[in-house]
């Protein structure tokens, strides 16, 4: 073989990227070639021991050193050998694990030519840690106890799009891998990491899969550091890369993938809580989604998209925590109150005037009289079928509050029975007669016409005719006294100021109360004391 062939071997051979040059690697080549020259000179493979053989003396007398001798000779040799090819596998073995790191977090500290590099198995681009690279001076190469250091590393870059280096010599511009590689936000980094992590499981060799299951780990605790102190990372506004993650999930298609992600996330929080609570590193999340949906319209698709990341929360048991707690407001008898919460904005959003009388900014019917009958009758379904998708949403929420546990089951019912509670004086004469005092005290004709709409939805199931559960409501809900709240807790009972309202019929004794009541008795109860605060004050109008 002639020395360019030879040349040409060792520049194509994998293992020749584990050297720091090209030079490095012929050397090592040829102090190889030289101890295996050696080696077979003295007769030394895996098959010598019978050319040893033949060369034995035959007197038995003359020859036992010289056969000890010999025997110990070829122990060495061949222990000599098993270590060579062991030495061989471990660094194949490290040299995937490197391919591995890169594919996965696609950031390396080889920063070599790419023609001397095998571009088989590694990706097109990676973000060159060059701080990490200097302090490890002679290792170029990522291994599983230097990952987490190097994935901080890249975390705390403000600007990874900078630091991109090709790791192939293919010249064909590559966006996507430049996207992928040097993506600013950090948690959106973290997923797709998590992403390439599940895919690296699904395909690496049995040897590997520990170490792309530590991998995959590593995206999770990364991201949990990252919402427990967000403030070390210049220049990134956590919260609102979540809220976008999920929010391009749901338009894209893939919302069971960043779902996925998001439930280890949460349990890893959940463990650890000593820094901040699982409350105060979401609470951020609601506030995002709380400014953003206020200022959306019914007609607005978008509005929908930020309903069912609400859906995932109230399925999700410790998010539908959170949320309850969130939606309380901060005065529970200032009916209004309950309008400026998380789920009060949502429910007051409407196609009726926000101001009665007042028009400008308002997105339906501008010019009736300028209409024809036809463009009226399309505008009028395009809102009904916008409104039933709409309400749709709303029942589906507090349906998965109800059914979540009995926790979020008793705080809904808790600010449903509060905020009728606290909205009571909406049916009282001069409500209409001083509307400037009545907005400031009282939630909107919207809130109450939308809250009214998802309650008839929970009690489909149980008024249909002839309907057996139908016949369990119990009457005596109406006429309980005040409770405190752990009684309310207790007997299912959260309306307050029932037993005030005027009754058709005035008792004539004291009713047998029971120990507790049941859904079917609470949610017939809400939803008709609901429809008649909201329709009360649009009849007298």
């Amino acid at each position: 073989m002639t020395d360019q062939e030879n040349n040409n071997n060792i520049s194509s051979n994998p293992f020749a990227a584990l050297f720091g040059s090209l030079a490095d690697a012929k050397q090592f080549a040829a102090i190889q070639k030289e101890q295996l020259k050696q080696q077979s000179g003295k007769g030394v493979t895996f098959n010598s021991i019978h050319f040893l053989a033949d060369e034995l003396p035959a007197s038995p007398d003359d020859s036992d050193n010289s056969v000890s001798e010999s025997l110990d000779e070829f122990d060495y040799s061949v222990a000599e050998i098993s270590r060579s090819f062991r030495s061989q596998q471990e660094i194949c073995e490290q040299l995937n694990i490197n391919h591995m790191i890169q594919r996965i977090f696609l950031i390396t500290l080889d920063n070599s030519d790419p023609s001397l590099k095998s571009g088989n198995g590694i990706p097109s681009r990676c973000v060159y840690l060059e701080e990490m690279a200097v302090e490890l001076e002679d290792q170029d190469w990522l291994d599983m106890s230097n990952v987490e250091q190097a994935l901080f590393a890249r975390l705390l870059l403000q600007d990874p799009g900078n630091h991109l280096i090709n790791m192939t010599s293919s010249t064909t511009l590559n966006l996507s891998a430049d996207r992928d590689a040097g993506e600013r936000h950090i948690f959106c980094y973290l997923y797709s990491c998590f992403q390439r992590a599940k895919e690296e499981i699904t395909k690496v060799p049995e040897n590997l899969l520990p170490f792309a299951v530590q991998c995959r780990n590593l995206t999770v605790s990364n991201t949990r550091t990252v919402l427990l102190t967000p403030e070390i990372y210049v220049d990134q506004n956590i919260h609102e890369q979540l809220v976008d993650l999920m929010l391009e999930a749901i338009q894209g298609a893939h919302f069971e993938d960043v779902t996925e992600f998001l439930e280890e996330v949460i349990e890893a929080l959940i463990l650890d809580e000593e820094v901040r609570t699982f409350p105060e590193v979401m609470i951020p999340v609601f506030d995002i989604l709380l400014g953003r949906i206020k200022d959306l319209e019914l007609c607005q698709i978008l509005l929908y998209a930020y309903l069912d990341i609400l859906l995932y929360f109230t399925r999700q048991k410790d998010m539908a925590k959170v949320f309850v707690e969130y939606i309380q407001p901060k005065d529970p008898t200032n009916g209004q109150m309950y309008q400026k919460t998380l789920l009060g904005v949502i429910l007051n959003i409407s196609c009726l005037l926000k101001t009665p009388g007042v028009v400008e900014n308002h997105g339906y019917f501008l010019n009736p009289s300028r209409s024809s009958p036809q463009e009226i009758k399309v505008q009028e379904a395009n809102i009904h079928q916008f409104m039933a998708q709409f309400h749709e949403k709303i029942y589906q929420m507090l349906k998965n509050l109800l059914q979540l546990s009995p926790e979020t089951k008793h705080c809904i019912l808790s600010w449903l029975g509060n905020c009728l509670h606290a909205n009571a004086g909406r049916t009282k004469i001069w409500a209409n007669q001083m509307p400037e005092i009545f907005f400031q005290m009282y939630a909107s004709d919207a809130f109450f016409l939308n809250l009214g709409a998802a309650l008839l939805k929970l009690c489909q199931p149980f008024c249909k005719p002839r309907s057996s559960r139908l016949l369990t409501f119990n009457p005596t809900y109406c006429a309980l006294k005040e409770l405190n709240d752990e009684e309310r807790k207790i007997k299912n009972v959260h309306m307050r100021g029932l037993d005030k309202e005027t009754c058709l019929i005035p008792a004539v004794q004291e009713p047998k109360f029971p120990q507790n009541y049941n859904l079917v008795t609470e949610n017939l109860a809400l939803t008709e004391y609901t429809l008649y605060l909201g329709f009360h004050r649009i009849f007298c109008r």
